[in-house]
């Protein structure tokens, strides 16, 4: 009897820490001001609400010289995620928590709610209690313990700020940190989740539980089953998000548009939030459209859709993907397709019958593998988790009966690479191994990797030389801009522990090399980069960290938009060159769609109206996911009808560029025209 009570007790035990973990969010919303102040500055914004019945978003609140004036809206998402107020016709009302809170305003009140709204906060405290430990070794100990992926310390130390500052963790000296006794209390109360109950959410499909869609989302998902058709009309946009945590960043957003915005709040929000340009963020804006996540409601004003708002009430992946597969094709039929393991190049090709590139099907299976619906067993396979197979069977899906796909057998062996696959997915596959295993194929430690960068650059078109050995660089890099022949030198670091520290660097050696080669440029290359130490030290030396998956990124924008080497050069210039990289691919990326939507245009319209100008695809367009600027469409409408192309011709003269009238005309001739000369100059390479 008394053996039954235990196992009962361990079985309810399970099932509470599953549910514990399963409530919870990832992210601890951003409050203003310095951490100093967080404590008095939570109750002062709560002592406010409770003097309001409601408060306007828009109403600059005096804070008591605890920070500058800000707005309401800054606070609402800190205020809503911790559960201390809610939005109710775009106005901010304090909740029952919020209330109970503003009676007791303690630092264990406080704690006990973020214990209970943020994942791995207890946790992390748990871990500090382990042993005492700087900043670094707590984010390495949580991340090996719960298998994370985080790529910097921002997740880590954001816990700990809240930690230190509720009194449960405190400095001991030599940047280290330990448990107070507040703390060790607080361990005492709170439920901590094991990773052992994480691995259990995979281990039997038959206990694993997916919970119901809200009902907002549950009549989208309804509609798409009863009408098989509405699967033809899911966009094929191109989906751009901030990197990493691409779910929590769209949370984010959404979270911030629950109530009436304007488009320039918006962007400035994001802008501000994500340090973006302006440009990256209306690359995002038709995105969040055509997923279904906000809408127009007046011009240029917007709000989260009401399956986003409640996607946001409930704070999960699932209902995130669920919206995602309604507005978009391939989403949840990657799922079906990945049931037994695949290989992404099968992915891709599969994708194509539902329009989908290989660009928009990776952003997907982010999203996908971010949720935990997918998994990688091996580099260049992907595979569908028991989570992922139950969720899939519940959602309406679009089958099509046309995919004879060969298998391809991709082995984990020295120089073995998938004879289906492409150059460049060959190449990618050696460099992401050899990034990880420095005595890959025999050879010297890191000369596999080293000969892989120098093919990788090869192929985007860099004159790359291997060097190697001792008292020299790795790899030598020349391109030509104007007249000019510009130098790179290239550090390759593979570590088998995917981490490259500020210890594996040398300065002297770098610099010496760079006088050697008559570099203008110094790059580091590896499978990531440990610690701020190394990143500050980059900077001040103005050398490049790239990793080895953004330099695979950066190949295959090469491929797919035609990318000139002085553009892709972008990436050895410090500090800001990647995300300048970033733009000018963001933005051709959006010129092609551009393109491709005035080519459909006149595909469904000429018949009718004979003859397109730019103006009228402004008019047709305004409201489409798409919506480009009139300036744009006259862009593309030059492009597309210069002598060189001629899919499109004039058949009116106007002094005005938006009232010039055009015809489609020639269309496969230009196409087959096109292919024929890009097949002469790729013969005439090889």
């Amino acid at each position: 009897m008394e053996e039954r009570q235990k196992y009962t007790k361990a079985i309810v035990d399970v099932q509470k820490q599953k549910n514990e973990w399963r409530k919870k969010g990832w992210t601890i919303p951003d409050l203003r001001g310095g951490k100093q102040v967080w404590y008095e500055l939570v109750i002062k914004l709560v002592k406010l609400l409770e003097t309001e019945e409601e408060c306007d978003l828009n109403t600059v609140l005096d804070t008591g010289g605890l920070v500058n004036a800000q707005t309401w809206r800054v606070y609402a998402p800190f205020l809503k995620g911790i559960g201390f107020a809610y939005n109710h016709a775009g106005k901010l009302v304090l909740s029952d928590k919020g209330r109970l809170f503003a009676e007791r305003p303690t630092k264990k009140e406080l704690a006990d709610l973020i214990q209970d709204r943020i994942r791995l906060f207890g946790e992390m405290l748990d871990v500090i209690n382990e042993v005492p430990v700087t900043v670094e070794e707590a984010d390495k100990k949580i991340c090996k313990k719960y298998g994370l992926n985080w790529n910097n310390l921002s997740n880590t130390r954001k816990r700990m700020d809240w930690l230190e500052v509720l009194g449960l963790i405190q400095a001991i000296g030599n940047r280290k940190w330990e448990v107070t006794e507040s703390g060790k209390d607080a361990l005492k109360r709170w439920y901590i989740v094991s990773p052992e109950i994480l691995e259990l959410e995979d281990s039997d499909m038959d206990e694993i539980e997916i919970t119901e869609p809200p009902v907002e989302i549950a009549v989208l998902l309804q509609k798409l089953r009863e009408i098989p058709e509405m699967h033809k009309k899911r966009c094929t946009y191109n989906i751009w998000v901030p990197s990493p945590n691409r779910i929590e960043n769209l949370r984010i957003i959404i979270q911030f548009a629950l109530h009436r915005v304007s488009r320039k709040e918006l962007f400035e929000f994001i802008e501000n939030e994500f340090e973006l340009k302006l440009s990256s963020v209306e690359s995002m804006l038709p995105f969040l459209k055509a997923s279904g996540l906000i809408e127009e409601v007046g011009r240029n004003i917007y709000i989260a859709t009401a399956a986003a708002q409640a996607w946001i009430e409930t704070g999960n992946d699932l209902d995130f993907i669920r919206i995602l597969h309604v507005h978009m094709r391939f989403v949840g039929e990657i799922l079906l397709y990945a049931d037994n393991d695949i290989v992404r190049n099968n992915i891709y090709r599969i994708g194509k019958n539902y329009r989908m590139n290989n660009e928009k099907i990776r952003w997907i299976i982010g999203f996908l593998l971010e949720a935990g619906l997918l998994e990688e067993p091996q580099y260049l396979h992907l595979k569908t988790t028991k989570m992922g197979k139950v969720f899939v069977e519940t959602l309406p899906l679009e089958k099509i009966d046309q995919h004879n796909i060969p298998e391809e057998n991709v082995e984990e062996k020295e120089e073995v690479f998938n004879e289906g696959a492409s150059k460049l997915d060959a190449i990618s596959k050696r460099l992401c191994m050899s990034a990880v295993d420095p005595g890959m194929e025999g050879k010297l430690p890191g000369r596999a990797f080293e000969e892989a960068i120098s093919d990788i650059y090869s192929y985007m078109g860099f004159k790359a030389e291997h060097i190697g050995g001792s008292g020299d660089t790795d790899v030598v890099l020349k391109w030509k801009e104007n007249d000019d022949t510009l130098v790179a030198i290239v550090d390759g670091k593979s570590k088998s522990n995917a981490q490259v520290s500020h210890g594996d660097i040398s300065d002297i050696a770098l610099d010496t090399h760079k006088e050697k080669n008559n570099a203008d440029y110094v790059a580091i290359i590896g499978p990531g980069f440990s610690g701020d130490t190394i990143k500050n030290f980059a900077i001040k030396k103005e050398y490049a960290l790239i990793t080895d998956k953004q330099l695979i990124e950066i190949a295959n924008a090469s491929k797919e938009l035609g990318l000139s080497l002085r553009e892709m050069a972008l990436m050895f210039k410090s500090p800001d060159g990647f995300s300048q990289l970033e733009e000018i691919i963001l933005s051709k990326r959006r010129e092609l769609d551009i393109i491709s939507e005035i080519i459909r245009q006149f595909c469904n319209e000429q018949e009718v109206l004979k003859s397109l100008s730019p103006r009228d695809l402004f008019l047709l367009l305004r409201n489409s996911n798409v919506s480009p600027s009139l300036e744009e469409l006259i862009s593309g409408f030059n492009t597309l009808s210069n002598d060189q192309i001629g899919i499109l011709k004039k058949v009116n003269k106007n002094n005005i560029p938006e009232n010039v009238q055009y015809i489609l005309c020639d269309e496969k001739k230009t196409i087959n025209r096109m292919r024929a000369l890009a097949n002469a100059i790729e013969k005439g390479l090889e």
